[in-house]
C-alpha cells in the first residue's frame, strides 16, 4: 500500500516535469535567434535588450507576441518583423509562457 502511495504522489511529478515546455527550445524552433542575439543588439534586439524593457510587465510582451500589443523597443523596425512575429501567435498557451519565462531570464 505505500508503494502505490508513493508511486500516486511522485509519479505525477515526474511526468509534469518531464514535459513541461523548454523557452529555449521554443526560441530556437521558431528561428528567433536569426534576428535576436543573447546580449548584442543586431537586426532586432538582443533578449537582454527585451527582457530590460519587459522585466515589470511579461504579460505585455505576450500580448505583442499575440499581435494583441504594440512593439516597444524599436516600432520603427515592426513592419520588417511582422513575417517572422506572425509565427509566434500559433503558439499554445503553454509555449508562449516558456518562451517569455526564457526571454525574461536575461
Amino acid at each position: 500500500m505505500k508503494k502505490l502511495l508513493v508511486a500516486a504522489v511522485i509519479l505525477p511529478v515526474i511526468f509534469s516535469s518531464s514535459f513541461a515546455v523548454d523557452g529555449k527550445e521554443v526560441f530556437e524552433k521558431n528561428t528567433c535567434a536569426i534576428c535576436h542575439k543573447e546580449s548584442k543588439d543586431s537586426v532586432g534586439p538582443s533578449l537582454k535588450t527585451i527582457a530590460e524593457y519587459y522585466k515589470n510587465n511579461p504579460e505585455q510582451l505576450k500580448q505583442f507576441f499575440k499581435g494583441q500589443a504594440e512593439p516597444i523597443i524599436w516600432p520603427d523596425r515592426f513592419d520588417m518583423m511582422k513575417p517572422q512575429m506572425g509565427k509566434l501567435k500559433a503558439l499554445s498557451e503553454e509555449e508562449m509562457d516558456a518562451l517569455v519565462n526564457f526571454i525574461l531570464k536575461h
